[in-house]
């Protein structure tokens, strides 16, 4: 239901890429809240009781005139909601991954920075990382509930890990989108594979299900950090420590100020991407 709701979520912003900003992270909470609700009335229906059954006509028929006769002894039915309990922590971890979803909208927009440099081939489609995250901030949710619910001895322990490891997770997204420093985005990706291969034993320790809801969080992030390092690779830093998206972040504001007018500095950019692209073409 939650990645549905993201689906939905990228629809409409796709309808609105001019002003998504700040709707896209907004639109998200929205259609979470909706879905839950759904999820809510769907899980806590019951059916109303029935009267017991009699076998005889005659009690039939006098159970018939009774209820016409008395109609304040007439049965009513109270459905009482209830949310399960991981719903909370997931929806947390959903609206705590939803922080960095500004600086990667800005860093991801249409002839920004993130348009201007070399990416991997393995590099997905840009909207696939919404519902994908949507998804594993979920399971990591159900995961910590299952662990608060096992009451273990170690479970305090385990959860701090947990969440240390969770804010570590958060970090990433401005070290990478918005101060562009790949090569740190790589290393905290790889603490966040290292930690996360320690925590998952413990958690099989007090409840094995709650680790098995994170092995596609692992596979994922095994995937991200190699995805990482092949995007240091093609974007390598220069003596002072400045990569291809700090160049074309700075370009692109020179850009902004001058007007439109081409500048040496556009010129050298143009000139160094059609070397680029030449290489590339002869396979060099």
């Amino acid at each position: 239901c939650v990645a549905a709701c993201w689906l939905l979520n990228d629809w409409i912003c796709q309808l609105n890429m001019a002003k998504m900003t700040l709707k896209r992270p907004a639109t998200a909470l929205l259609c979470l809240i909706v879905g839950l609700l759904v999820v809510q009335d769907v899980a806590s229906f019951a059916p109303p009781a029935l009267p017991p059954a009699v076998s005889s006509r005659t009690n039939n028929h006098h159970h018939h005139h009774s209820k016409v006769a008395n109609p304040s002894t007439s049965t009513t039915t109270t459905l009482h909601a209830t949310i399960p309990s991981w719903t909370y922590y997931s929806l947390a971890h959903v609206i705590g991954g939803t922080t960095g979803t500004p600086i990667v909208i800005s860093g991801t927009k249409k002839g920004g920075w993130f348009d201007r440099i070399p990416k991997p081939k393995i590099n997905p489609p840009n909207f696939v990382f919404g519902p994908v995250w949507t998804l594993l901030y979920s399971l990591m949710g159900v995961s910590v509930s299952r662990i608060i619910k096992a009451s273990s001895p170690q479970s305090s322990f385990v959860l701090k890990l947990w969440y240390g490891h969770y804010a570590l997770n958060l970090i990433w997204v401005p070290i990478f989108f918005g101060l562009k420093r790949f090569r740190l985005g790589f290393v905290i990706s790889s603490l966040l594979v290292l930690t996360l291969g320690g925590i998952l034993p413990l958690y099989h320790a007090i409840d094995p299900i709650a680790a098995y809801l994170q092995i596609p969080y692992l596979l994922w992030l095994s995937f991200a950090t190699v995805l990482n390092y092949q995007f240091c690779v093609l974007n390598p830093a220069n003596g002072i420590g400045v990569n291809e998206a700090m160049r074309q972040a700075d370009l692109i504001k020179k850009e902004e100020e001058s007007g439109g007018e081409y500048t040496d500095d556009m010129f050298q950019s143009d000139l160094k991407n059609l070397q680029r692209a030449a290489a590339e073409y002869a396979g060099l």
